[in-house]
């Protein structure tokens, strides 16, 4: 018997998923799990690595990492961070991204800690909204975690609202590389996503309302 627990948290991107975890994360006391930068972590670490050279160079133009070594760096993390009994679970940002990686995840995770520990979130937006979206959305150069909504007042160039950095556009969110980004969603996530419907309950939250409201829900659906 385990009480680590697991949660998934899937969104297209641009639906503020991002935001919601990571208030999440810190209300439920578990570990922010990005896959992005776990990925990005193990690449910087392996310079000679050419297969993860591969991966950053596929990043940097908005598709996916490929699942097979993907899957395989996110099973080395989860099982590090499962051995440490500091942690008592894990949300993950967005993943899986991949049917593969659904199937191998979930798969590997009932097995360790058991169905009715895992528990499968999803942020439904509109893609109209989400273009509105990430036309606004800018960040801070101190970190890709410090969003902001464009505004006579905050504007790239500016200097960060928090005061650590510049405001500038994300590189992903330039509207040719989010369009590979939204292909990549629909013809690679959302499969892994139904997949995971027929396998285990998902909760499905509206995303198109003010972020306290979306919280509120998600908070009372885990109940």
């Amino acid at each position: 018997m385990t009480n680590f627990k697991v949660y998934f948290f899937l969104g297209a991107p641009g639906s503020g998923k991002g935001t919601q975890i990571k208030m999440l994360a810190q209300k439920l006391g578990v570990f922010h799990f990005i896959t992005s930068k776990v990925g990005s972590e193990y690449i910087a670490s392996h310079p000679n690595d050419a297969k993860a050279q591969y991966q950053k160079e596929r990043f940097d133009t908005g598709l996916l990492w490929e699942p097979e070594w993907m899957f395989e760096v996110v099973s080395e993390k989860v099982n590090e961070l499962m051995s440490n009994t500091a942690i008592s679970g894990v949300i993950f940002d967005g993943s899986p991204r991949t049917l593969f990686e659904a199937q191998r995840l979930y798969d590997l995770l009932t097995k360790k800690i058991g169905a009715e520990n895992i528990k499968i979130i999803n942020l439904n937006i509109d893609e109209e909204r989400l273009l509105e979206r990430i036309d606004k959305r800018i960040i801070c150069s101190a970190g890709a975690d410090h969003v902001f909504i464009k505004s006579e007042s905050i504007q790239p160039g500016m200097p960060c609202p928090n005061g650590d950095g510049t405001l500038q556009k994300r590189p992903l969110d330039d509207p040719k590389i989010f369009k590979v980004r939204l292909d990549q969603y629909r013809g690679e996530t959302i499969p892994g996503l139904d997949y995971l419907r027929s396998a285990h309950e998902v909760i499905d939250i509206n995303g198109d309302q003010p972020v306290e409201k979306v919280q509120q829900d998600i908070l009372e659906k885990l109940k």
